[in-house]
C-alpha cells in the first residue's frame, strides 16, 4: 500500500483504536499487567503490614491468655461492622474505575476526568452516610446479635465508637484512587496509602506506648492518618489543576489538548471545581454499575454476619483464629489483588478501546498469574502453619490450636479463590456488575447460609471453625464454575457503561 492510498488513514485509525496510551502504549500485555499491578502489590503488603501491626498491637495489650483471647474476639469482630460502613464506598469506587478506564481507552479524557470528580464528591457523601451508619449500629451489632459479652465486647466497642468516624475520609480516598487506577496510574494511589499505613503504625504505637491510650489508641491512629492522607490527596489534585491549567492555555477542550501533544498522551486525572457538583446524567452511570456491587456486598456482609453470629457461639478462641486466619488468607490474595486490579483496568481500557480480543486475553493471562502465585501461598500455609500464626497468636495456645488446621486448609482454598477473584474483578471492570451480584448472592444464599442454617440448627454440636471454611471453599468453587461461565459467553464484551 502506498502511503498516498486513501485507505491508510482508515487503517491507521483501526489500529490505534485498538492499542493504549499513556505508560500502557507499546507494552506486551504481560509488561502492561505488571506495570499496573506492580504498584497495588506494595499497596497491598503496606495495607497487610498496617492491618497485622493492628492484630498484634491488640493482642499483645492483654496480661494474661483469656484477656489475649477476648481482645482479638473483640478486634475481630470490628472489621465486620467497619465492612458495613464501607459498603456505599466500595460501590462509588468499582462505578468510578469501571468509567474512568472505560473512557481512558476511549480517548475521552475530559468524560474520564469528569466521572473522577463525581466519584469524589459521591465518595465524601457516601463516607458521611457511612460514619453515621456505623455510628448508630455497632451497640446493636456487637452485643445484640454477635453475642459478644464481657471485656471482648467492651474491647469492640471502644473501638468502634471512634473508628467509625474513619468513613468520612476514607470515602473520599477510596473514590479517588479507584479513578486514577481506572485511568493507568497506579503509582500514585501506592504512594499515599503507603503514607496513610506508615501513619497509622506510627501514630498507634506512640498512642499506645507514650501515652497510654490503649485500644483508643489503636482506632485515633487510624483516623488521624486517614484524615492527613485525604488532606495530601486533595493537595496533590489541586497542584495537578495548576500544572495542566498552565499547559493547557487557552485551551478549553481536554481531549483536544492531549490530541495536541501526543497519540498516546494521557492526561492525569486533575480537580475541576464545576464538575465537583453533582451531575445526575453522570451520577446515574456510576450508580448503575455500583449499585448491584453494593446489593451485592450488602448480601454478603448479611451472610458472613450471620456466619460470624454462628462462629461467635462456638466461643472467643474461635472468633480470634477466624479473625487470624483471614489475616493470614489476606497475605496470599496480596498478589491476586494486585493483578485482580490490572485485569480490571486492562479490561476496561481494552473494551474503551474497541479491542475485545485483548481484554479475554489479559483476563486469561491474569488467571493464570493469580493460579501460580495463590496456590504456592497455599502450599507454604499448609507446610509452616505456625510460622504465621504465632505473630498473632501472642500468649495464647487456645488460638494457635484452633486456627492451626484452617490455615492448613488454605492448600485447597488458594487456587479456587485465586480464580473466583479475577473473574469477579475482571467482569466488574467490564460493568458487567449486575450477573456477579446474582452469582454471589445465589452461591452465597445456598451454602454459607442455608446449609450453614441447617447445619446448625439439625447438626450444632458437629460445627467446627474448620468445617465453617471447608463449607466456604465449597461455595467459591461453585461460584468459579458459574462465572467462568459468564465469561465465556462474552455478554460482558458488549456491556455499555
Amino acid at each position: 500500500m502506498s502511503t498516498g492510498d486513501g485507505r491508510d488513514g482508515k487503517i491507521r485509525s483501526v489500529l490505534f483504536k485498538g492499542e493504549l496510551g499513556g505508560k500502557l502504549a507499546g507494552l506486551s500485555l504481560p509488561r502492561q499487567i505488571v506495570t499496573i499491578a506492580l504498584w497495588p502489590l506494595l499497596e497491598q503488603i503496606m495495607g497487610f503490614i498496617c492491618s497485622c501491626n493492628t492484630v498484634i498491637l491488640s493482642n499483645n495489650l492483654g496480661t494474661t491468655q483469656e484477656q489475649t483471647t477476648q481482645i482479638a474476639s473483640g478486634i475481630g469482630v470490628t472489621s465486620y461492622v467497619m465492612w458495613l460502613g464501607f459498603l456505599m464506598q466500595g460501590s462509588v469506587a468499582m462505578g468510578a474505575t469501571a468509567i474512568v478506564s472505560r473512557m481512558t481507552g476511549a480517548r475521552k479524557f475530559g468524560e474520564a476526568n469528569f466521572a473522577a470528580n463525581q466519584a469524589a464528591s459521591m465518595g465524601l457523601l457516601a463516607g458521611i452516610v457511612s460514619a453515621f451508619l456505623m455510628f448508630f449500629t455497632t451497640d446493636y451489632l456487637v452485643i445484640n446479635f454477635l453475642n459478644l459479652a464481657g471485656y471482648a465486647q467492651e474491647v469492640a466497642l471502644r473501638f468502634m465508637h471512634i473508628g467509625c468516624w474513619v468513613a468520612i475520609f476514607s470515602g473520599v480516598i477510596f473514590a479517588v484512587n479507584a479513578a486514577l487506577r481506572g485511568a493507568g496510574d497506579t503509582r500514585t494511589p501506592f504512594l499515599f496509602m503507603l503514607s496513610m499505613n506508615g501513619l497509622q503504625v506510627l501514630l498507634s504505637l506512640v498512642l499506645i506506648k507514650c501515652f497510654g491510650m490503649n485500644i483508643e489508641g489503636l482506632a485515633w491512629g487510624m483516623m488521624l492518618a486517614m484524615a492527613i492522607t485525604a488532606a495530601f490527596l486533595v493537595g496533590l489534585l489541586v497542584r495537578r489543576t495548576l500544572r495542566i491549567k498552565r499547559s493547557m492555555g487557552a485551551c478549553t477542550d481536554l481531549d483536544a489538548y492531549a490530541r495536541s501533544v501526543s497519540s498516546t498522551f494521557v492526561p492525569p486525572i486533575f480537580l475541576r471545581l464545576h464538575s465537583l457538583f453533582p451531575r445526575w446524567s453522570m451520577i446515574y452511570r456510576i450508580v448503575c454499575i455500583g449499585f448491584p456491587q453494593a446489593v451485592e456486598v450488602c448480601g454478603v456482609w448479611l451472610v458472613q454476619i450471620y456466619v460470624m453470629r454462628i462462629i461467635s457461639s462456638l466461643g472467643d478462641a474461635s472468633v480470634g483464629a477466624h479473625n487470624i486466619a483471614i489475616r493470614i488468607e489476606s497475605l496470599s490474595f496480596l498478589p491476586g489483588f494486585a493483578i485482580g486490579i490490572a485485569s480490571a483496568t486492562l479490561v476496561g481500557q481494552y473494551l474503551g478501546a474497541r479491542n475485545p480480543r485483548k481484554a479475554v486475553a489479559t483476563v486469561w493471562k491474569c488467571t493464570w498469574y493469580a493460579l501460580l502465585f495463590m496456590g504456592l501461598m497455599g502450599v507454604v500455609f499448609y507446610a509452616f502453619p505456625e510460622l504465621f500464626i504465632y505473630p498473632f497468636a501472642a500468649n495464647s495456645q487456645a488460638l494457635v490450636d484452633t486456627a492451626r488446621p484452617v490455615v492448613q486448609l488454605f492448600l485447597v482454598a488458594e487456587p479456587v479463590y485465586a480464580t473466583m477473584m479475577l473473574f469477579k474483578t475482571s467482569l466488574r471492570g467490564a460493568g458487567d456488575t449486575r450477573r456477579v451480584m446474582y452469582v454471589t448472592y445465589g452461591c452465597m444464599g445456598i451454602f454459607r447460609f442455608g446449609v450453614l442454617f441447617l447445619w446448625h440448627a439439625y447438626w450444632p454440636e458437629t460445627i467446627s471453625l474448620v468445617g465453617i471454611w471447608s463449607l466456604f471453599v465449597l461455595d467459591m468453587a461453585v461460584e468459579s464454575a458459574i462465572l467462568y461461565r459468564l465469561f465465556t459467553g462474552m455478554k460482558w464484551a458488549r456491556r455499555k457503561v
